[in-house]
């Protein structure tokens, strides 16, 4: 069942009028839930679905709310003056809900939810174990550092793919009207000359030609197939099950974001485990916010195999994505008692090792790209200029 932001007023038991948000499907919900929070309802209606928050504007307010609560400014007063700041709209608007919320009677991590739609069911479980330990400084500076390591990494990949994207689509244009405008008008001007055509030149006048009669077909086909091909994932949740995992066959591409996905899974168990959240409920946790379903699929397998008693490395042994390092350290950290530590050391090292991968593929993208395009390019040029040079040729004395 669909549940929905709705904004309240309630009496409390000294009588005193409150207001606040939170997350129901129904009134009778509503009424029934705070009832149970010691609240009788007045007046409530659905609210709008607050804005999604990016997750560098959540690491941002992260980040202050830890700043503020370590100077020793209790949560509330926290949030109100963050609240207060002009740079982000949406941030003030998020702390603002938050600190109704609080004054209402809930817990920050109850109020994230409803405020926030979009944050993962592992972030608030972090928080509130921070807040059951009152330790929640010390969670949320965790918490901040393990978001920006993540977005760091997910940054670096697009800046490494950016790119040999952008070159891509500069070449293929500049070749696309080079050979639609430009080489026509060069064979006409051979084809009457009677310069006889090397390889090269036939081979790019028939691409021409093709390009010239069929450019709406070609242009077409990929767009339809890509259209079919997402429509199948949508529609087809096996098929998009094998999508996900194909996304780690992938040469070079598919190692960096097997490493990428092992290092936040590592990280965010460790997390979970060492704020005393229980292993399976983090190791729930963890397979609700994972976007892929192949790994969300094998994080539930692996709850259940732990969950009736097999070891944390055993169940993760019984996955091929998961590499002997990974099983290593588990197995140390469960025989040490520091499990936690072992998954932060697995995590760091698949850190640096996507890093490296991604200098190495940055360093090889450069030169390759350099070379095909030299090579299209000078293709081209060769195919449309060596006929002229043959006419000057025959006409030089």
């Amino acid at each position: 069942m669909n549940r929905h932001p709705f904004q309240f007023r309630a009496l409390n038991a000294q009588q005193q009028v409150i207001t606040g948000q939170t997350q129901a499907s129904n009134l009778l919900e509503l009424e029934q839930s705070l009832q149970s929070q010691g609240l009788e309802l007045l007046s409530a209606r659905r609210s709008k679905t607050p804005a999604r928050i990016r997750p560098d504007e959540l690491i941002d307010f992260f980040n202050h709310l830890e700043n503020l609560l370590s100077a020793g400014i209790p949560l509330i007063d926290s949030l109100d003056d963050l609240s207060q700041q002009r740079g982000n709209p949406r941030l003030g608007q998020l702390c603002q809900q938050l600190a109704q919320a609080l004054r209402g009677g809930q817990a920050l991590s109850e109020a994230l939810p409803a405020a926030c739609p979009n944050i993962a069911p592992s972030i608030t479980g972090i928080i509130q174990a921070g807040e059951m330990s009152g330790q929640l400084p010390v969670v949320l500076r965790r918490l901040t550092r393990n978001l920006q390591q993540a977005q760091n990494l997910k940054a670096n990949l697009h800046r490494a793919l950016l790119y040999p994207t952008l070159a891509g689509l500069l070449v293929t244009g500049t070749s696309l009207f080079l050979m639609l405008f430009l080489v026509p008008q060069i064979r006409e001007f051979v084809v009457q000359s009677g310069i006889p055509q090397s390889l090269p030149s036939r081979m790019l006048f028939a691409l021409t030609d093709l390009l010239s009669a069929h450019w709406t077909t070609l242009l077409a086909l990929p767009l339809a197939l890509l259209f079919l091909f997402f429509g199948a994932l949508h529609f087809r949740p096996s098929l998009r099950l094998q999508a996900d995992r194909w996304l780690f066959r992938f040469p070079l591409l598919g190692e960096i974001q097997q490493k990428l996905t092992l290092a936040r899974l590592a990280d965010l168990l460790a997390l979970l485990y060492s704020t005393g959240i229980p292993l399976l409920d983090g190791l729930r946790s963890i397979a609700q916010t994972s976007g892929n379903r192949f790994i969300r699929r094998t994080l539930e397998m692996v709850h259940n195999d732990v969950e009736q008693g097999q070891p944390l490395s055993h169940a993760f042994a019984r996955h091929p994505i998961f590499p002997p390092l990974w099983i290593r350290m588990l197995q140390v950290g469960e025989k040490t008692g520091a499990l936690d530590h072992s998954l932060t050391h697995v995590a760091q090292r698949y850190e640096r090792e996507a890093e490296a991968t991604l200098g190495s593929m940055q360093k090889l993208i450069e030169p390759a790209l350099t070379v095909a395009i030299g090579l299209q390019l000078g293709w081209i040029m060769l195919a449309t200029m060596q006929p002229i040079y043959s006419l000057i040729g025959q006409l030089a004395p």
